[in-house]
């Protein structure tokens, strides 16, 4: 009975997306109760024309979560270019007599977010180039340590916009000009029947890092919450715990101290010594060798595909150190943002109705309006970097959306980045996704009802706008 049910809903509505036109459907959807208090922003363009075809609320500025990483995707790829890879140096500092290094290795941080990423496993590892690069000029001592450079751009290294109680979290992690291991790791610890806590272990170890702990022991209810602090740094636990076994993973507060642990312990592995004394000496440094990211199209599609904000804020900041005139600035974003705009601009999007705050959507505050999101998506449609369009790099709709849109051919046929927060659901994306018709961004903030039963309310007007619309 089930699969008879889902089968007629499936026929009713491939039949009704025959019965309307595209604005009726949009009309549809907004008219749900749901959305009666609702800021529920539509637009669908066509690509070829660049004409508004259906739409509701097209010029209001509402909350875009996470579908803010495609202005900065799109900036990024017409600023960067397709080619683009962030550079990381490693520097001899010092001089190197027979096989001893009288001085330091310094890594000098691009901003580069992939360092020892687990997205990109195929790529280069940086630890494994610094230890070969040694061996090769016969280096088996280092006097001095292996030290970062993080003069790439001034301190914080998160957005200002960004809630506080989303910074510890693996989804907040901050930026800085050296991020290791994707800037996340696990703090695991148990707690007996009595209240009595185990050591605080800490995965990848993070021997910089200390972990507070602030939790009261409950024996029926447990309630974790917690906290970084950047200047300690540390990791501070609070809230209530009972009794259990407990793997929480986090936002790593000194990434660059995780690099130079990770390096000097390889090199000391591979019998390299390495005394780990800051010493100062004199001379010009010496390139060892410069690490490559993987390519920008290689990282958009991954961030896209997981929606990782520490990455696209990494490519906010790689366009603002572009910028002539960044340097000095007491905070970087906001000359990222400014870039962002004019280079919209400069390409006929009305800029004026982008409310940006960072570059990944995290912060409450970005906004945009849907004309702008559809006419920045209908720009990009046909143009390649290195080979490849943004529909290129966007993920399928799959099962992204709703439980109704896996069920029809759309799922394929509909390429679309999402984005969530309490209150808030939106899609923007291309149909169809090989050879893109239509542009279109669907922003809904503060309704009522579930976030699923709006998901399928989505699915439904998708449907009736590309069922056999082509």
């Amino acid at each position: 009975m089930k699969k008879i049910a889902i089968l007629i809903v499936a026929m009713t509505m491939a039949l009704s997306s025959h019965c309307l036109t595209m604005q009726e459907a949009v009309d549809l959807f907004v008219g749900n109760k749901a959305l009666t208090h609702a800021s529920a922003g539509v637009a669908v363009m066509r690509i070829d024309s660049m004409q508004m075809v259906a739409g509701n609320l097209l010029d209001q500025a509402i909350i875009t979560a996470s579908t803010m990483k495609t202005v900065t995707s799109t900036a990024a790829l017409e600023r960067l270019g397709g080619d683009f890879k962030f550079q990381t140096q490693v520097l001899i500092q010092g001089k190197v007599e027979n096989d001893t290094l009288r001085g330091n290795l310094v890594i000098v941080g691009s901003g580069d977010p992939t360092l020892g990423s687990r997205y990109f496993p195929k790529n280069p590892n940086i630890v494994t180039e610094v230890l070969d690069s040694l061996k090769s000029r016969g280096i088996k001592t280092i006097e001095g340590a292996v030290l970062t450079d993080e003069t790439l751009y001034p301190y914080p290294p998160y957005s200002i916009h960004w809630d506080v109680g989303d910074l510890a979290w693996d989804y907040g992690a901050a930026v800085f000009p050296i991020n290791f291991s994707d800037n996340v790791a696990n703090v695991s610890f148990k707690v007996d029947k009595s209240g009595r806590y185990s050591a605080f272990t800490t995965k990848p170890p993070l021997n910089s890092v200390q972990v507070i702990n602030k939790m009261r022991f409950n024996s029926g209810r447990e309630d974790i919450d917690y906290a970084l602090e950047f200047a300690t740094p540390a990791l501070v636990l609070m809230g209530s715990v009972c009794p259990g076994s407990y793997n929480l993973r986090f936002a790593n507060p000194n990434p660059g101290s995780l690099l130079t642990d990770s390096v000097t312990n390889s090199l000391r592995r591979a019998g390299i010594a390495v005394a780990g004394r800051d010493i100062k000496p004199g001379g010009q440094n010496q390139l060892l060798l410069v690490h490559s990211s993987p390519s920008l199209p290689d990282i958009i599609t991954s961030l896209l595909d997981r929606s990782d904000n520490m990455y696209t804020h990494a490519l906010l900041r790689a366009i603002a150190v572009r910028d002539k005139d960044w340097r000095g600035v007491g905070s970087l974003d906001p000359v990222g943002v400014e870039c962002v705009k004019q280079l919209l601009a400069a390409r006929g999007i009305d800029s004026a109705g982008l409310f940006m705050r960072d570059g990944s959507g995290l912060a409450r505050g970005g906004k945009a309006t849907p004309r702008l999101l559809v006419q920045m998506l209908s720009y990009m449609a046909a143009r390649k970097y290195a080979d490849k369009r943004l529909c290129d790099l966007m993920p399928k709709a799959g099962k992204r959306i709703g439980t109704l849109l896996p069920g029809t051919s759309l799922s394929r046929d509909i390429v679309l980045k999402s984005g969530s927060m309490t209150d808030v659901q939106c899609f923007v994306g291309y149909y169809p996704a090989d050879e893109p018709q239509y542009a279109f961004a669907v922003l809904v903030n503060n309704y009522n009802g579930s976030r699923n039963e709006l998901k399928n309310n989505i699915d439904r007007l998708l449907i009736n706008l590309f069922t056999r619309k082509k």
